[in-house]
């Protein structure tokens, strides 16, 4: 039988991971100018792999903490050797990377948008209520 629903959980899991990388690259940006801070970035693979470990086999199993899904994905990522301050922040890369991983997101919903019309479309009948 087809699986409808995939699709959609799928976007799900692209939508928390961009959600989670904006907040931790937004952070590095704020503490660019924070002695001996180091930046932090968020695996897609590791996320990718845990969310599939984590759903096991019932799909009633997402009601899991951000924490145990993201945890072990987050990682330091010095962009370049560290300032006098010890501070390994690049307000250029940061931003490029905020930049793309927004764009992403915006995808992301979008194609989760229009999956969520053509359901709807499906369900009326093609009637428009």
């Amino acid at each position: 039988m087809i699986d409808l629903f995939s699709d959609l959980n799928m976007l799900q899991h692209s939508l928390d991971y961009h959600l989670k990388r904006h907040g931790l690259l937004t952070s590095n940006i704020a503490n660019s100018e924070t002695p001996g801070y180091i930046p932090q970035d968020l695996s897609f693979r590791a996320t990718l792999a845990r969310a599939s470990d984590l759903r096991g086999s019932d799909a009633r199993h997402l009601g899991v903490s951000d924490e145990s899904r993201f945890g072990s994905a987050v990682f330091p990522d010095p962009s370049g050797p560290p300032g006098n301050d010890g501070n390994a922040v690049s307000l250029e890369r940061e931003t490029a990377k905020l930049s793309a991983n927004s764009i992403r997101y915006r995808s992301a919903a979008e194609i989760l948008s229009r999956r969520m019309a053509l359901l709807r479309y499906a369900a009326t009948d093609g009637q428009r209520r």
